[in-house]
Parts: structure tokens; C-alpha cells; sequence
């Protein structure tokens, strides 16, 4: 995986948290009696994380397509939902049972659209949970697989992914075979940031309002999860790209210049989660630096959030060749979430 092209996919979740503040500021007093006269919105406010907290996720109905694989233990479907006015697809594996089952949401980190195919990305650790009698839901995101086309604006298409897994959260009580009392998320690499944005927004709905909306996020476990803050998680991964660079910076010097990116990067929003997390991070991982999984732990522990962090000692960034034990570990931590709950 190119570092420059894991680049581009975190400035446009990077972007999303950085409008809230200007459309305050934007609001101009017209006289007493008359109101409040708004200038138009940034292209990007509404990805903001303060805008996100405020939103009202959009539920669709999940629809169950083609049959992919089967075993004993479960089987495999192309699912369809849709987010933001667009049809996105995905994998969804349904085990065996005949009661209701907890469920993974699951975000995968970059690919390359060239030679992407449903699952990629989620379906090892996908096949494991499933066999442990969890149902999982991984969507390719929008221009990928079956799914509409993303965005034509380049960062319009990354900034959005968020949203993508909020809308699919929503959606989950449409699945009548779901539990939706133990519902939990899983992010790698970009995945994981887009995850901990999730679990931030979600977390700060449950301080601000009274938190009714369905269903219940138990906890989070991260990959290697991008967890760097802005403008620096992007610059680090430009060294590849065929400009060195320069695109990626003449856009973030574009951004800096409008918004307070301070303000709203994402590690200054980790005391609005309020779920457990599990960490897993290897010591040779060449795309998220093992350095920045525990900068993140201490950040974590300042802030009180519960959390269990593994590190692995020769594991590069797919967790090999510790993944058996990681998603092992995973499987415990969920089975042992559900027992609180009962």
C-alpha cells in the first residue's frame, strides 16, 4: 500500500471536522425583529464533527443480494443501503443461528480501486467473527464495488466515509435478525480513523441529549488505526506521490488559511468517546508507526477513556503473524462486552 495514496484518503476524513466553527462565525445579525440573515455554508460544514453530533443519521432499508459463499457456520451476501442520496454496497456475512446476533461494523483501510473486489480489506477477520456466531457488515463505501459513483470532487469523496458508516449504524434495525443492544465497530489503518470519528460523534450525542436512537454501540476494536492529527497524519505519507507532495500541501495550506484545524482535529475530541476500545498495533508496521498507537494510549489515559492496548513485537501493519491471536483476542473482548450487557 502506497503511503501518498493512504495520504489522500486521511486529509479527506481530516476535512471533515473542520467547518462548524466558520458557519458560527458566518451568521450575521440583520436588525432586532428581522432575524438572523446566514451567508452561504462551506462546501465542507457539514461533515464538521459539531455538525455531525447535530445530524440526524438517515436510515435505509438493508437489502440482502447475491449469495457469495457458504459454510457451515454462516453465509456470505452482497448488501445494499444507501447514504447521502447513494446506493452503496457491501459484504454481509449471517451465520446459522436462529435467534438474534450481536454485530460487527466494520471499516477497512485504503485500496486501490484497481482489482478491489467486495470484502477486501474486512473478510478474513469478517469469517472468523462470523464463525463466532457474529453477524458482520462491511460497506465497500461509495465508488467502490457495486456501490454508486463517489463524489467527483476528489476530497468530497473521502470526507464523507463517516457519514457512510453513521447512515449504516442507522440502519441496522432493518435486519430483524440483529441484536441491536450489543452493536460493535471495528476500523484499520484509515478505517480506524474513520471509526474513532464515529465513536466521537456518537459518544458526544450520549453527553449533549437525552440518548434514545438505536442501537447500541458496546465498543471498538482499532488496527493499526491512523490517529494522527492534521496536517501531519497527510504530509507524513507524501514522500511516494509522483509531485513529492505538492498537491497535498498547496491544499492543506488552502484549508489551514480558512479553518481553525486546531479546533477540530481528531485527537482533540477522544474524551467524547464512551465506549471501551481495544488497540492492537504491531512494532515494524511501516504505514502507522507503532510510536503513534502509543502516543494515542497516553492521550486515552488522560482523558480516562477505557481501553485495553496490545502491541505486538515483529508485527508489521496487518497484525502477521500475530493476526490469530488479534482477532482472537477480539472475539474474547466482544464475548465478554455482551456478558455486561446482559
Amino acid at each position: 500500500m502506497k503511503r501518498w495514496l493512504i495520504a489522500i484518503t486521511v486529509l479527506g476524513i481530516a476535512l471533515s471536522v473542520f467547518g462548524y466553527y466558520y458557519l458560527r462565525k458566518d451568521k450575521v445579525m440583520v436588525s432586532p425583529g428581522i432575524g438572523v440573515s446566514e451567508k452561504s455554508e462551506k462546501p465542507y460544514d457539514k461533515y464538521s464533527f459539531e455538525r455531525l453530533v447535530a445530524r440526524e443519521d438517515r436510515s435505509s432499508e438493508i437489502e440482502l443480494g447475491e449469495e457469495t459463499f457458504k459454510t457451515p457456520e454462516y453465509s456470505s451476501y452482497i448488501f445494499y443501503y444507501t447514504s447521502e442520496g447513494r446506493r452503496i454496497s457491501g459484504q454481509l456475512n449471517l451465520p446459522n443461528l436462529s435467534r438474534l446476533m450481536r454485530v460487527v461494523v466494520m471499516a477497512r483501510g485504503y485500496v486501490e480501486k484497481d482489482g478491489y473486489t467486495t470484502g477486501t480489506g474486512t473478510r478474513n477477520a469478517a469469517a472468523v467473527y462470523a464463525k463466532n456466531g457474529y453477524i458482520t457488515i462491511a460497506p465497500d463505501f461509495s465508488g467502490y464495488g457495486q456501490s454508486d459513483p463517489e463524489d467527483s470532487n476528489a476530497l468530497g469523496a473521502r470526507l464523507v466515509k463517516p457519514v457512510e458508516i453513521l447512515d449504516l449504524i442507522a440502519s441496522l434495525s432493518s435486519l430483524p435478525q440483529v441484536d441491536l443492544s450489543r452493536v460493535y465497530l471495528w476500523g484499520h489503518s484509515n478505517g480506524g480513523q474513520i471509526m474513532l470519528s464515529v465513536a466521537e460523534v456518537l459518544g458526544r450525542r450520549k453527553s449533549v441529549e437525552p440518548y434514545s436512537r438505536e442501537p447500541v454501540i458496546s465498543g471498538l476494536t482499532l488496527w493499526a488505526p491512523v490517529s494522527k492529527p492534521f496536517p501531519y497524519n497527510i504530509l507524513y505519507y507524501t514522500d511516494e506521490a509522483d509531485d513529492q507532495g505538492k498537491w497535498l500541501r498547496s491544499e492543506i495550506a488552502k484549508f489551514e488559511s480558512e479553518y481553525d484545524v486546531f479546533n477540530y482535529s481528531i485527537d482533540r475530541h477522544l474524551d467524547w468517546i464512551q465506549i471501551p476500545l481495544v488497540i492492537h498495533q504491531g512494532t515494524v508496521d511501516d504505514a502507522v508507526p507503532v510510536e503513534w498507537s502509543r502516543e494515542m494510549v497516553t492521550k486515552l489515559e488522560e482523558k480516562e477513556v477505557e481501553h485495553v492496548y496490545y502491541e505486538y513485537p515483529g508485527a508489521d501493519h496487518n497484525l502477521r503473524p500475530s493476526w490469530n491471536t488479534v482477532v482472537g483476542r477480539d472475539v474474547e473482548w466482544f464475548n465478554d462486552l455482551g456478558k455486561e450487557t446482559l
